[in-house]
């Protein structure tokens, strides 16, 4: 997130979507040392990278595909974890920066998912899905898309709006275009932050549907919806 992004968090009254990351590391083993690093706010050419074992990049409010300082930073901080061949998870944002670091195209389009992304298929077998049911919804908030992939990952999940989870062929690199690490509920909150923006798409019934459709898929986790994070911090 960039400086702007967090700050419209604060004024919503929520969390900062890391806070989920390390909740769920915790969760596995206190004893690991967690650092959020900011690139608005650390020097990204004195930061030790090297001293930390796993990276996890999580949602965001821009566009990657767009010319500005935080796109620049964030491209810049991927290249250098790449070049550690660390594990790296990315969840929607972090699966669009690590992949334009590859050379995949994000485009924008009209086919977008609020709140939750549904109906996605698993592909392929991957320890990642574990106890995940071969269709399934999580937690998903984007208008942005992966249009194409290079041959270096292979589509994992997926649904009719997009590429839903990729997997690098090599290395340990997983990402998704959903937040397997949000709660639906998060995101409902922000929404209802957002709501004047929502009702020039939804009517105001269809808006607090959503709402209480989110609000039920975390309260009932039919979907077991941290299970990817899990089975892939614990793989490692």
């Amino acid at each position: 997130m960039d400086e702007a992004h967090d700050l419209e968090h604060k004024k919503a009254g929520c969390l900062y979507q890391h806070h989920f990351f390390k909740e769920i590391i915790s969760g596995l083993d206190e004893d690991h040392e967690i650092k959020i690093f900011n690139t608005y706010e650390e020097n990204i050419s004195n930061f030790p990278f090297n001293n930390y074992d796993v990276f996890l990049w999580t949602g965001g409010l821009g566009n990657i595909y767009l010319s500005n300082t935080h796109n620049k930073k964030q491209l810049l901080v991927c290249e250098k974890i790449l070049k550690l061949e660390k594990p790296l998870w990315g969840s929607c944002w972090g699966l669009q920066v690590i992949t334009t670091c590859f050379g995949d195209k994000i485009i924008k389009t009209n086919k977008s998912e609020f709140g939750y992304a549904e109906k996605i298929e698993i592909l392929r077998n991957h320890i990642v899905y574990e106890n995940k049911p071969n269709y399934f919804t999580a937690p998903g908030h984007h208008y942005d898309h992966l249009e194409k992939l290079n041959s270096e990952f292979d589509i994992v999940s997926q649904n009719e709006i997009s590429i839903q989870a990729i997997s690098h062929k090599s290395k340990k690199i997983f990402c998704t275009q959903y937040h397997p690490e949000l709660p639906y509920n998060f995101i409902g909150h922000l929404m209802n932050y957002w709501k004047a923006n929502y009702l020039k798409i939804l009517s105001e019934e269809e808006f607090f549907k959503r709402i209480d459709f989110l609000n039920k898929l975390e309260i009932e986790d039919k979907f077991n919806r941290k299970i990817e994070i899990i089975n892939w911090l614990k793989s490692l």
